[in-house]
């Protein structure tokens, strides 16, 4: 069974690297002049899907954004990432759960896997009811060969005094759950595991210091654009591990809405800056106005 990590590689080089946030906000939806409800959301979606089409390796819908329309939103996110698959992409549910072991087991039959109610490539979660509690959705990853992202270093800045709390053993909280995670990957086959971490684009050098500590996982580094980082910054301050980052954008992208072809516009540009980024080379671009 091909992993989460191999196919990402393998679309990153034929479509590139970029991860095109999914985040229908009210406010993005009404600017596009829809209705904020459920049928403005399913045109959103449909709009953003064909504007991207084949042009990027993965999706990341934000569940959020489909839960506060209830059940007919969670039926959308359903419909979004059978989209992506149609399309030939890649979906990260982007839903951070982070609960016991127990209810962990639900959220992974729910998010990961073609099999599963929701249909998702690979999933977010967050870690601060411990790094054991996350097994059952990890394991699940492993066995269908889907994906998991791990929040180590998020791209708020009022997560660094969590982030940088020092263990009892005198490490950063950060770079202790990087290593949890790369024992979790290390007896796996192959060269990257199936768990990820969130590494903000955000973060600063010595931050970018935990991603050493990552050699066998994707990295998912939202914040490009609207929270103020580049392209340019990841491949200033993430080293060797810009070649295996899913650079995230959204709002930057889907500000241009609802004109597909502004839209595409827009994305080839990203997209060539990814792929610079991933390549070590400057990714700096001129962006269409707006």
């Amino acid at each position: 069974m091909t992993g989460f990590a191999q196919r990402f590689l393998q679309l990153a080089g034929e479509r590139s690297p970029l991860c095109l946030g999914l985040d229908p906000s009210a406010e993005l939806i009404r600017a596009w002049g829809l209705d904020d409800d459920a049928e403005g959301l399913r045109r959103f979606c449909e709009i953003s899907l064909e504007a991207a089409g084949d042009r990027v390796a993965a999706f990341k819908p934000q569940s959020a954004f489909f839960e506060r329309f209830g059940p007919r939103g969670l039926g959308e996110l359903a419909r979004v990432t059978a989209r992506i698959r149609e399309q030939g992409g890649l979906s990260i549910i982007d839903c951070k759960r982070g609960d016991v072991a127990e209810t962990m087991k639900g959220y992974a039959a729910a998010m990961l896997g073609p099999q599963s109610a929701y249909g998702g490539d690979a999933m977010t979660v967050t870690a601060y009811l411990g790094f054991a509690a996350l097994e059952p959705v990890l394991s699940t990853a492993a066995r269908c060969g889907a994906g998991v992202f791990v929040v180590v270093r998020s791209s708020n800045p009022d997560g660094r005094r969590l982030q940088d709390a020092l263990l009892a053993n005198g490490q950063r909280v950060a770079d202790g759950l990087a290593d949890e995670i790369t024992a979790f990957n290390e007896p796996l086959d192959g060269g990257l595991g199936p768990i990820g971490a969130v590494i903000g684009a955000t973060i600063d050098r010595d931050a970018a210091t935990t991603l050493t500590r990552l050699p066998r996982s994707l990295i998912l580094a939202p914040g490009v654009g609207a929270q103020g980082a580049s392209l340019d910054d990841i491949r200033a301050n993430f080293g060797a591990a810009a070649g295996r980052t899913l650079p995230s954008v959204s709002r930057a992208i889907l500000r241009h809405g609802p004109d597909p072809a502004a839209l595409r516009e827009v994305i080839d540009r990203f997209r060539d800056q990814a792929w610079a980024m991933a390549q070590g080379r400057s990714a700096v671009l001129q962006l269409a106005p707006g």
